[in-house]
């Protein structure tokens, strides 16, 4: 049976998650010490009658392992600004590198740009993944269940 890209990317992140050997209480201390999250369950309910009473997510993706760049040069902060003008209820930041092009200054700079709640979009495989999350900056976290 042939590999998916999702069964590469899933191989590739639990490669470098067994090579992590950062103390997670450090990271936990790191992740306790963050920013506080924006509400994303709270972005989401708060929807503007005039888009019909959908929320939406936008995302800020610089590749595709099966389309290649896609945008390659963008700037996330300017990128999320325009987001937020055009009504998204939040973001969605892709942070694999490998893959994907993303990366954790993608995620930190989008929040910085904006007041939108964050969602980090990656291949989360471990606990250190979820405390990398909130030090990035993300509010909420994509998890995948063919990943864990």
């Amino acid at each position: 049976m042939m590999a998916t890209y999702l069964d590469r990317i899933l191989e590739a992140h639990r490669a470098e998650a067994a090579r992590d050997e950062r103390p997670l209480d450090d990271l936990f201390e790191a992740a306790t010490a963050a920013s506080p999250t924006r509400g994303f369950a709270d972005a989401l309910a708060k929807v503007d009658p005039a888009r019909d009473g959908i929320a939406v997510i936008s995302e800020i993706k610089r590749r595709s392992p099966s389309k290649g760049d896609l945008f390659a040069g963008l700037d996330p902060a300017v990128l999320v600004r325009q987001y937020s003008d055009g009504g998204a209820s939040c973001v969605s930041v892709l942070t694999d590198e490998e893959f994907f092009g993303g990366s954790a200054e993608d995620l930190r700079a989008a929040r910085e740009a904006c007041d939108l709640p964050v969602l980090r979009k990656d291949f989360t495989v471990c606990q250190r993944d979820v405390l990398d999350a909130r030090i990035m900056g993300a509010d909420c976290l994509l998890l995948i269940a063919a990943a864990l």
